[in-house]
């Protein structure tokens, strides 16, 4: 059957997509949380907010909250002029993902007053052009561009639907330096120092860039994308020389333990959640088979590798099986927000190969995370009419 001529558009594609994460957004903040925008932003009762931005902000009784509430604040003063320190849990470990708030700040054109409202359209920006990246470069595979709606389905993408967290980000730099690796490099280039300013964990699309150029002996291409880390560098740098508290140090304490265990670990020792039984049934099960989709992908990743070492996909989800050794800690997984944004570095590239042309069944992983996230999403509407 033919599509209506608007749909064979992509603008058209990524149009529907914001709607569509809009039209959640506005249904969990008009029926939970009295209309609040600043909701999404999960504020939580342990850590104070700035006076300056307290009177707005709503604020999540009986939680800690969640990053959401560090990164409003970045938004809010990017350089660190304000002095909010202790309202950080680590303050220099957030603001080296200076990117997504650097962005939100120049939206709001440095107005405390906008900004609440540009970090969530910077979120919708995102996925715009996540959504536009991938049926571009679904249409270079062969593809219909409406496979770029599945962007939304990235579950770093929902992430940032639910909590306005910013890794969705690494999503887009990962479709745009595919996109652009060959007649476009300055702007793949640019991919990949925004996925580094993003988030540390950009740093692994650069060495999987680099490494694929070193292996195929293409020394200059390969000293490129190194320097693409470059920017990151120096902004880590200047967080450090201004001598920030709260290096992070804390929050890595778990990198590097339960290597590739973590996962069989998580699924002994299943969450406990409030509610129906059949409910916390259901979300058991989504949990321990989001785990096991995620052991699969680790293996996945380097068994693709192993058969083709030129594959620009194969690199990058060779780059990301490491999160299997270091990011495997079961109390990290035991949140499906943080597994999705961490993790989607490792499914995403399946799923893209999926897409290629590939087995189908590469997209499995990335569909047991999202579903499991959805769940969650899905939760958060459910409470309000089912209690």
């Amino acid at each position: 059957m033919q599509l209506p001529r608007v749909f064979q558009n992509r603008w058209s594609w990524a149009g529907l997509a914001v709607l569509a994460a809009l039209l959640w957004q506005a249904a969990a903040v008009h029926t939970r949380f009295g209309g609040n925008w600043t909701s999404l932003y999960y504020s939580g009762e342990l850590f104070s907010v700035p006076a300056e931005l307290e009177a707005g902000t709503y604020r999540h009784g009986g939680s800690a909250g969640y990053d959401g509430q560090f990164y409003r604040m970045v938004a809010h003063d990017p350089l660190g002029l304000k002095r909010w320190t202790q309202h950080f849990d680590a303050e220099s470990y957030r603001r080296r993902r200076i990117a997504v708030p650097a962005i939100a700040w120049a939206l709001g054109m440095g107005q405390p007053r906008l900004i609440d409202i540009s970090y969530i359209a910077t979120i919708h920006l995102l996925i715009a052009a996540g959504v536009l990246l991938l049926g571009r470069l679904a249409e270079s595979y062969g593809r219909h561009p409406g496979w770029g709606m599945a962007f939304l389905l990235y579950p770093a993408s929902l992430s940032g639907v639910a909590r306005l967290m910013p890794d969705l980000g690494l999503g887009v730099s990962i479709c745009g330096y595919l996109l652009w690796r060959r007649e476009r490099r300055w702007w793949a280039w640019a991919m990949l120092a925004f996925a580094c300013l993003n988030r540390e964990l950009g740093l692994l699309l650069v060495a999987a860039a680099a490494g694929q150029a070193v292996w195929r002996r293409r020394w200059s291409l390969g000293a490129l994308w190194a320097t693409a880390a470059v920017p990151a560098i120096a902004w880590w740098g200047v967080n450090s020389i201004q001598g920030r508290p709260g290096d992070g140090a804390a929050l890595h304490g778990w990198l590097g333990q339960h290597a590739l265990t973590g996962y069989f670990e998580r699924i002994a020792e299943p969450v406990q959640y409030t509610g129906m039984r059949a409910a916390n049934l259901i979300l058991q099960a989504a949990d321990a088979a989001s785990m096991l989709g995620l052991a699969a992908a680790a293996a996945a990743a380097v068994w693709c590798w192993w058969r083709n070492r030129d594959g620009e996909l194969e690199w990058l989800a060779l780059a990301a099986a490491s999160l299997a050794v270091v990011a495997a800690h079961p109390v990290f997984l035991r949140d499906e927000c943080s597994t999705a944004r961490a993790f989607s570095l490792l499914t995403g590239p399946l799923a893209l190969m999926a897409l290629k042309g590939g087995s189908g069944w590469l997209a499995v992983p990335m569909g047991l995370v999202t579903l499991r996230l959805a769940l969650g999403m899905l939760g958060v509407l459910a409470v309000r009419f089912f209690s």
